[in-house]
């Protein structure tokens, strides 16, 4: 199979799955509200990536100024973060999985070993700093290797009740 063709089965599958959810009825309503009622979610992002930010996004969770968060999952601050899942079931979390490292000061690598997925870090051993040289760079059975990785990570660290573990699950599968 070739790369682009894994890739937009990739994206067909994911744009198909969110397309089908919200065909089904609003997110409003899915919350208990009006169809036609309008809210406000405020998602913190980026969940991971330092002890502050943790504590800043734990902390509006329980003020109730934020309403949901994503784990990014390759950076170091995760284990913190999976302690708080794990004391706090209600929060509702999904997981980034990311490919690169855009942040000036701050960079990380891939769960994956990184033998195995060479192509996807720069000289250092972190990921790329921009999509362009990823996908100048990357190889996609590499790619689905450290996606993979991610996910593996987050059902090791008890992280397994959210969403996109499934999803990805069943996307991975047989590709």
């Amino acid at each position: 199979m070739n790369k682009f063709y894994k890739l937009s089965l990739l994206l067909i599958l994911v744009f198909a799955n969110i397309l089908l959810g919200n065909a089904q009825s609003t997110l409003a309503s899915k919350l208990g509200y009006a169809d036609n009622t309008k809210l406000l979610i405020i998602h913190a992002d980026d969940i991971g990536v330092s002890h502050s930010e943790n504590i800043a996004t734990f902390l509006a969770l329980k003020a109730g100024t934020v309403n949901s968060g994503s784990i990014m999952m390759p950076c170091p601050w995760v284990p913190e973060v999976a302690e708080y899942v794990l004391k706090n079931p209600e929060v509702d979390f999904g997981l980034h999985l990311t490919l690169t490292a855009e942040w000036e000061s701050m960079k990380w690598g891939p769960v994956a070993s990184k033998d195995k997925v060479s192509s996807l870090i720069n000289e250092n051993g972190y990921f790329y700093s921009n999509c362009l040289t990823f996908g100048q760079k990357a190889k996609v059975d590499e790619a689905i290797i450290e996606l993979r990785a991610q996910i593996d990570k987050a059902i090791l660290l008890g992280i397994n009740r959210v969403y996109p573990i499934f999803s990805f699950n069943l996307l991975f599968q047989g590709i």
